[in-house]
């Protein structure tokens, strides 16, 4: 089977770690990316941030551990190692046309994305420099108020800086994609006010089912896909149910509950949220057994289509649409 993933942690686990894509104990590597026929991975590079200050017991505010620029450069030229060693079966991609050649060719695709903005070199010209780096996506905020904006688990009415939608703006003229996971709710509308293009939740749930404040509402779900942008089934368990451990049925609980929102089958995907979270639902430990959830929503009456638009489909034509050069030749 095909599966495309829009978010994993596993550069940074290389990064800190020293830990080699090809051969690890983390949860995707080689061995797990050869269960599917064809396999694309977005790569986060992680901002890093940590908290400083605090109001009533919660962190507020973020401080990154390294000057910005020198994270960033480090986190990149974590990936591009890592991409170099593992080109007998992983594509560096940047663009449509580098996925469709990494699917005829048989091999694995790797994508870039930042998980928090505040990792952007502070430097006029750091979108451009992101975007000729590969880097195709970014997550706006992460835990902690940046620059620009507050993310859903410190104030879901507080929003976007006018560094945040100057940023919003940027990544629309230079196509690369805002994703609101992390992102609080007036922080959403305010940019759905800002940009009129798509915009994706990577890893996020149904917050119907599980209300934590990282999971979208039905109504945000249904702007996006308005936008005709995607919605990535995250997989770590505390988003998937509020009490316990999670289940391949409660996950299954949250596609379904998007399906039947307006738009919804054209607009689910998976962000499974790997080597970037501890608890997984039981039997899952990895990329090698998210085929589990296929085999089990095939098992419950699912259609063959719906599953393969879920795994695959959806995201595969969203980003032959998207990833086309919109900026000047020199980007």
């Amino acid at each position: 089977m095909k599966l495309f993933d829009l978010h994993c942690d596993t550069i940074y686990e290389c990064c800190e770690t020293g830990k080699a894509l090809r051969e690890n104990d983390l949860h995707i590597n080689r061995a797990a990316a050869r269960r599917y026929t064809q396999y694309v991975q977005f790569f986060a590079l992680f901002c890093g941030a940590r908290a400083v200050g605090e109001t009533s017991g919660a962190p507020r505010d973020c401080l990154l551990d390294t000057d910005p620029d020198e994270r960033f450069a480090r986190m990149l030229r974590t990936a591009e190692r890592e991409f170099a060693a593992n080109a007998d079966w992983l594509v560096f991609c940047k663009t449509a046309g580098d996925l469709t050649r990494a699917a005829e060719q048989g091999k694995a695709a790797a994508l870039l994305s930042i998980e928090g903005a505040e990792l952007l070199p502070a430097r006029e010209d750091a979108l451009d420099l992101a975007y000729k780096a590969g880097v195709r996506l970014i997550t706006l905020t992460w835990n902690y108020r940046s620059r620009f904006g507050c993310p859903a688990i410190i104030d879901q009415n507080e929003g976007l800086t006018e560094a945040g939608r100057a940023l919003a703006r940027g990544c629309a003229a230079r196509g690369i994609l805002p994703d609101v996971s992390h992102l609080s709710e007036r922080g959403f509308w305010e940019l759905c006010e800002t940009i009129d293009s798509p915009i994706l939740a990577t890893h996020s749930n149904a917050r119907a089912l599980c209300a934590h404040p990282r999971n979208l509402t039905d109504r945000q779900f249904e702007e996006i896909a308005r936008r005709s942008g995607l919605v990535g089934i995250n997989l770590y368990t505390p988003f998937v149910v509020r009490q316990g451990e999670a289940t391949v049925d409660d996950v299954i609980g949250h596609i379904e509950h998007f399906l039947a929102l307006p738009g919804g089958e054209g607009t689910l995907a998976l962000g499974c949220d790997l080597d970037g979270c501890d608890r997984l639902p039981d039997g899952i430990g990895g990329l090698g057994d998210i085929y589990r959830l296929a085999d089990r929503m095939l098992a419950l009456g699912y259609k063959q289509s719906t599953v393969d638009a879920l795994f695959y489909d959806n995201a595969f034509a969203a980003m032959q649409k998207w990833l086309c050069p919109k900026h000047n030749a020199e980007v």
